[in-house]
């Protein structure tokens, strides 16, 4: 999987990904023009939609309704370092699911890609262009 990121002026930048492309910005407290969302919300929402994705999955594979599914993702930020601190994602499920099938859904929810990586820390590397070795075991 990869992803490219231009620098495209103020504090904003274009990622593009397979045929999509995505603006990302800063909000005007941190010079940015507010064009899109800022980094640490697409991280918010890359978790949201991966527990949103799984729970609809469920829910389809089960011939479940899915009408007023809503997935809100609530946020903490340290600033030492700077960070996310904390997530809470909170499923809403829509009307006629039993407490069973809530479970059923929790838990295929928490089997979700972005929720696995969070849990299981993965490791990362930033490097230079001139320099990718550093990156090397």
């Amino acid at each position: 999987m990869d992803m490219t990121l231009n620098y495209t002026g103020g504090m904003q930048f274009i990622a593009k990904t397979g045929n999509h492309e995505i603006t990302i910005d800063l909000p005007p407290t941190y010079n940015g023009q507010d064009t899109g969302p800022a980094p640490g919300d697409l991280f918010a929402a890359a978790l949201g939609s991966c527990v949103g994705m799984y729970t609809l999955m469920y829910l389809k594979g089960q011939s479940l309704p899915t009408e007023g599914l809503r997935i809100d993702v609530d946020w903490e930020e340290k600033s030492s370092p700077a960070r996310i601190d904390s997530l809470h994602v909170n499923i809403s499920l829509p009307d006629g699911i039993t407490p069973e099938q809530a479970r059923k859904a929790l838990k295929f929810a928490e089997a979700c890609k972005i929720h696995n990586t969070l849990i299981h820390k993965p490791e990362v590397c930033v490097s230079i262009a001139e320099k990718p070795e550093a990156c090397l075991p």
